[in-house]
């Protein structure tokens, strides 16, 4: 039974929602809400319109219920997060809250050119319908026994995540007059792989792989939720997910779900839907080859999946770009007869856009307030690729897609400030000053603004309304001309050369390559070569451009002069959409047109339900039962904790509550703790007595982005009181008492970016320090230090991990619990003064990529070396005892229920000195539990 529970927690912490931050936000932020019967939207001051509107949608998606799961419609909180400048959305259990991150992306080809927050609300709020409606039958049975957070184990183990964002994607495109279900390039994934033969298992398809490219849960999920309507109605997925999340034949509730209501096994509905898909993209008849004159200008690397992206023609034989590979963090290359060059490895950055140009490389790089983790900045590098120099000029901006002009002085980049606002930029690379901005109130947005001279730049622009089109801005004059139509259709990732702009189109279900001619605004399409073809760039003779595969985005080039182009008509853009869906709403009657006036705004306390208990579950660690109740409020400024604990060791009980409020510079934490019926044998007398523990906290926690390499810092002090209260026939001879103590912590680290298949950083540290003492009863205290250091391994993906940690205790009064890690396969060692080195490799050993029963995925098999050493004795004595240790250590990484990652491990080693507590045990062996969640 024990087993059990803790394999069942462990799957629960697996489902928790990692995108939510605890604290980011400053005490200074002011927050309204409009709130209606629907939903409420919490949101900083300035963002009136922009709640409001979102607050309509919300409101009038739910009246539409299109493709109803069901008719159950519960009040959802939506904070508005406008600081990030990452793009994205969420829905969480526990609590039932959503967050939008309010800057768009920066690139039309990621999320398409519908204004965000828009797009946000008809994706999220589809979430939030699951929710919903999933809660019935077995599911219904968690939530009431282990609140939300049950419920949310309850729902994704019965209702796959390929549907949870599959049909929130096809919300957001039947909704609407675009969505990425009608974007080849949210549609490219699995046609690249059928038409390169990729035939991949369900199972590697549902749970990746370290090292090929295989389509995300966005991807399939898409293409089996619109086949689903599509086939057998709109009311389909409704039944089937309602049968699911009741768990109607209590195994496989999905796989079962499909069958009762379409007559076909699963594999086989599956197998329909991409029979279905290949006919649309032809790929059961074969094609025309179309590649006269393109070159492949880098062989695949069939060991590990490595892409690249923005190629540029720097020489007539030199070629830059940006790589990335599962094995290495994203750098810049050159290609050139001598065969390819690293220039430097990118900063962290959020976006994959770079220009280059008279030997410098702009680009944007992430940077974080180091307390306020909502508050983040995209800022401006440019690298000389000549000296290898790199240069910050902006500080704390937002900015993004930048250019560089053709002699190197200028900047050009799309600034989005905190109400969503886009507006050009022009800047000096010399300190970033800002030169020239220009803004329109009927743009929604800037992207891959491109300099044509230091007056003119031409930039794929988004309308209100999600149209897109091509367009000419003039500084000096205060306009933009139009040189393709607006248009829904996907257009963007633009380059000039001479007086012709080069960009990607959307054109059918492909991404296709064109040119406009400035001066006649002949369009043209691009014929050598297929496929979904991205980041064109034209120099020295040449066009270059990515093309999408199975093994992800591939460099091809084309002379100029063997150029095929059609020209097109105005028409090809002027109208329609291109992708694919099932069902559409007429777009004046959807409801980004139609709003229902709002209730007016008025003011948050950012205090409103500080406790909000949402979840309660309990939790075996050996030797200790608990069951816990958990809050958060909606802000996540506040968290809470009310347990009770039972000790089979010493058959104790205990009680007790804590709370976190986050919301000022440090966190202040309080937290009271009762425990029943304490005994210890003293002297020959039996001593009985309660034990109340209390504490006070303040930590200030640190973390932030500098240049290639993440950082932290945390500092704390922890205040408690501890009190005994005498019990028992004995209570004479050990009467009450009570005692104080201190604690002192600081943490910090360093760490790179880490590439796919790294198991620790290739390079980093951490030190964790801390000092505990009691006050006003004895004489104890407690000083301990760790420090761990990342280092390279011999090959890419291999690490050598070196540690070492001190611990110094008072010698007759020791009351706080020992935190030296002792050498592995030794028995637990209790000394005044301990030392311990420890030094691993670790290695990855094979990539199964196999599963069985749609229950357990292996996804990779890794293995270490480990020596041990520690040293103990008493304080100011020397060390008397040492203790060694060496061996091995096998882990497992694999996925459950194909969307769970966990990791297995066991470890064989040989004492290489006696165990006192056993002196015949020469060999250990030992199961790694319990199991770790390998972070990505």
């Amino acid at each position: 039974m024990r087993k059990l529970l803790c394999v069942f927690v462990l799957f629960w912490m697996a489902g928790g929602a990692g995108a939510q931050q605890f604290g980011g936000n400053p005490p200074s932020v002011k927050w309204r809400q409009v709130n209606t019967d629907t939903v409420r939207v919490i949101y900083p001051r300035g963002l009136d319109s922009t709640a409001s509107r979102i607050a309509a949608i919300v409101h009038r998606v739910a009246a539409i219920n299109a493709h109803p799961l069901g008719k159950r419609v519960k009040k959802i909180d939506i904070v508005l997060q406008p600081q990030p400048v990452t793009s994205n959305g969420y829905v969480s259990l526990g609590p039932f809250r959503s967050e939008f991150y309010l800057t768009p992306p920066s690139d039309n080809f990621d999320q398409g050119s519908l204004h965000w927050a828009d797009q946000l609300a008809l994706h999220e709020y589809r979430h939030v319908e699951q929710y919903n409606n999933f809660n019935r039958g077995l599911s219904r049975v968690m939530k009431t026994l282990f609140g939300q957070e049950g419920y949310a184990v309850a729902i994704n183990a019965a209702v796959p995540n390929w549907f949870f964002e599959g049909d929130a994607v096809y919300q957001e495109t039947s909704l609407s007059a675009q969505g990425r279900g009608r974007m080849p390039s949210f549609l490219k994934a699995f046609p690249a792989l059928w038409n390169d033969g990729k035939q991949y298992s369900w199972m590697k398809l549902r749970n990746g792989s370290f090292k090929d490219y295989v389509p995300n849960h966005y991807d399939l999920g898409y293409l089996l939720t619109n086949y689903g309507y599509a086939t057998y109605g709109p009311d389909f997925w409704g039944k089937v997910t309602s049968d699911a999340a009741a768990y109607r034949g209590l195994f496989y509730p999905m796989q079962r779900a499909v069958k009762r209501h379409t007559g076909l096994p699963y594999k086989k509905f599956i197998t329909n839907a991409f029979d279905y898909y290949k006919d649309r993209y032809g790929l059961h008849t074969p094609g025309v080859a179309r590649d006269s004159g393109v070159q492949t200008v880098l062989p695949v690397n069939d060991q590990t999946l490595t892409q690249y992206y923005y190629p540029h023609q720097i020489g007539k034989d030199s070629l830059l770009y940006l790589k990335l590979s599962n094995k290495k963090r994203p750098a810049f290359y050159v290609l050139d007869q001598q065969g390819e060059h690293l220039l430097r490895y990118r900063d962290i950055g959020s976006e994959r856009q770079f220009s280059y140009a008279n030997g410098r490389i702009v680009y944007t790089a992430v940077e974080s307030d180091p307390r306020w983790s909502w508050r983040t900045y995209s800022v401006l590098r440019v690298l000389d690729i000549a000296s290898g120099v790199q240069k910050k000029i902006s500080k704390k901006t937002r900015y993004f897609a930048p250019d560089i002009s053709a002699d190197g002085r200028l900047v050009v980049a799309n600034k989005v400030d905190l109400k969503g606002r886009s507006s050009l930029v022009v800047l000096n690379t010399e300190d970033g000053a800002v030169l020239r901005e220009f803004s329109d109130p009927e743009i929604d947005y800037f992207a891959n603004p491109k300099i044509k001279d230091p007056e003119t730049v031409v930039a794929a622009i988004r309308q209100k309304d999600g149209r897109v089109y091509i367009g000419l801005v003039d500084f000096n004059h205060k306009r933009v001309e139009q040189i393709t139509p607006a248009s829904f259709k996907i257009a963007g990732q633009i380059s000039i050369s001479d007086n012709t702009v080069y960009f990607t189109a959307a054109y059918g279900l492909t991404d296709a390559l064109f040119s406009v001619d400035l001066s006649t605004r002949v369009l043209r399409k691009l014929e050598n070569g297929s496929g979904n073809r991205y980041f064109v760039n034209a120099g020295f003779g040449k066009l270059n451009w990515a093309l999408f595969t199975a093994d992800g985005y591939q460099l091809r080039r084309l002379d100029i002069k063997d150029a095929l182009w059609t020209t097109l008509g105005p028409e090809v853009f002027a109208a329609g959409t291109t992708g694919m869906v099932s069902d559409s709403m007429p777009v004046a009657e959807g409801p980004l047109e139609l709003h229902p006036v709002m209730p007016a705004s008025k003011k948050y306390a950012r205090f409103t339900r500080p406790f909000n208990f949402h979840s309660w579950r309990p939790n075996y660690e050996d030797p200790e039962f608990s069951f816990t109740l958990y809050g958060n409020n909606t802000l996540n400024t506040t968290q809470t904790q009310v347990y009770y604990i039972y000790n089979e060791n010493d058959r104790t009980h205990a009680a007790g509550a804590s709370v976190t409020y986050g919301g000022l510079f440090p966190y202040i934490g309080l937290g009271s703790e009762y425990t029943f019926n304490r005994k210890q044998q003293v002297q020959k007398k039996l001593k009985e007595w309660d034990q109340w523990d209390h504490y006070l906290s303040l930590t200030v926690p640190l973390s932030w982005n500098h240049g290639r390499t993440f950082r932290f810092l945390t500092m704390g002090t922890n205040a408690g009181y501890r009190e005994d209260l005498a019990r028992g026939i004995n209570r004479n001879a050990f009467p009450s008492a009570g005692f104080g103590y201190m604690a002192h912590s600081l943490n910090l680290g360093t760490q790179v970016q880490r590439a796919v298949q790294d198991i620790y950083p290739r390079w980093g540290f951490t030190l964790n320090t801390q000092y505990r003492y009691a006050v006003n009863k004895w004489n104890s205290q407690q000083f301990f230090v760790r420090g761990t250091a990342y280092l390279p391994g011999i090959a890419p993906a291999q690490s050598l991990v070196l540690s070492a940690a001190y611990q110094q205790a008072s010698l007759k009064y020791r009351i706080f619990s020992s935190r030296v890690n002792i050498a592995r396969g030794f028995s637990g060692v209790d000394s005044a003064r301990m030392a311990t080195l420890s030094a691993a490799y670790h290695l990855p050993l094979w990539y199964p990529d196999w599963g069985f029963g749609n229950i357990c995925y292996l996804q990779r098999v890794r293995g270490a070396a480990f020596y041990d050493y520690t040293a103990a004795g008493g304080a100011g004595t020397g060390f008397q005892r040492r203790l060694q240790s060496a061996g091995g250590e096998f882990f497992v990484d694999t996925q459950w229920w194909n969307q769970h990652p966990l990791s297995f491990g066991f470890r064989v080693g040989r004492l290489l000195t006696k165990d006192l507590v056993k002196p015949g045990q020469s060999w250990f062996y030992e199961f790694i539990l319990p199991v770790s969640i390998i972070p990505r």
